[in-house]
């Protein structure tokens, strides 16, 4: 029997549905204009995404519960990334580059939702692949030959989020508080018109991010060339 959705939603789905408005934002933003602003809004999206899980453990799930997950995943950490990365690669290969991410992030949530894995990750969430985008385009005036690094950035992120490559799950408050302390220092920074202090923050957190997706990717390859 059918039931009003209304009554389906839990309180951790109204965070996941914030999850998909920021996205969406994001991308209004970008056409726009406003890319900074949109990027800053997937910042803010990987940060709904964090709370509703961490909701949803301690208020339960509903039946709606992982499949809007990844409804809003697709929006927040694919769409907007992708129409980010269109927009600064500005060349007719932007189609292939970003269609190419966006692509790989849907198969990568459609994966998770047939036979996701309870202790951890099957190749890198599409939350961190978005959240680096992101991370990557903030910090951009400060990098040297961005115009070949990006394209080269976005299909590694790509495949990595098709791999089989084994990522853990971040539980650890001593992990994920100064995680969540660098990125509201980041968001904030933007907001304060504080330029330096979001590039160095952003600098700082993709590096960490960085570490995360290679260290396992680093321990697959040197295991298959022993």
């Amino acid at each position: 029997m059918s039931e009003n959705i209304i009554k389906l939603i839990k309180p951790a789905d109204i965070i996941t549905l914030i999850n998909a408005l920021l996205g969406f934002a994001s991308v209004i933003m970008i056409v726009q204009g406003r890319v900074d602003e949109a990027l800053v809004l997937i910042l803010l999206a990987v940060i709904a995404d964090g709370a509703d899980g961490a909701f949803a453990r301690y208020t339960g799930t509903g039946v709606l519960g992982a499949n809007l997950d990844s409804l809003a995943d697709v929006i927040a950490f694919g769409v907007a990334p992708a129409t980010a990365a269109f927009v600064f690669l500005g060349s007719p290969a932007a189609w292939v580059f970003s269609g190419f991410f966006l692509v790989c992030g849907i198969l990568r949530l459609a994966r998770f939702n047939v036979a996701g894995k309870k202790d951890g990750f099957e190749g890198i969430p599409i939350t961190a692949g978005g959240f680096i985008v992101a991370l990557f385009l903030l910090m951009r005036d400060y990098l040297r030959y961005f115009e070949y690094v990006f394209p080269l950035l976005l299909v590694l992120l790509s495949l990595l989020m098709v791999s089989t490559i084994g990522y853990p799950k971040i539980k650890k408050l001593s992990v994920l508080a100064p995680m969540g302390i660098l990125l509201a220092i980041d968001i904030a920074s933007f907001y304060l018109n504080y330029a330096g202090i979001v590039k160095l923050v952003s600098l700082f957190l993709f590096v960490l991010a960085f570490v995360y997706i290679l260290i396992p990717a680093g321990r697959r390859f040197y295991g298959r060339s022993k």
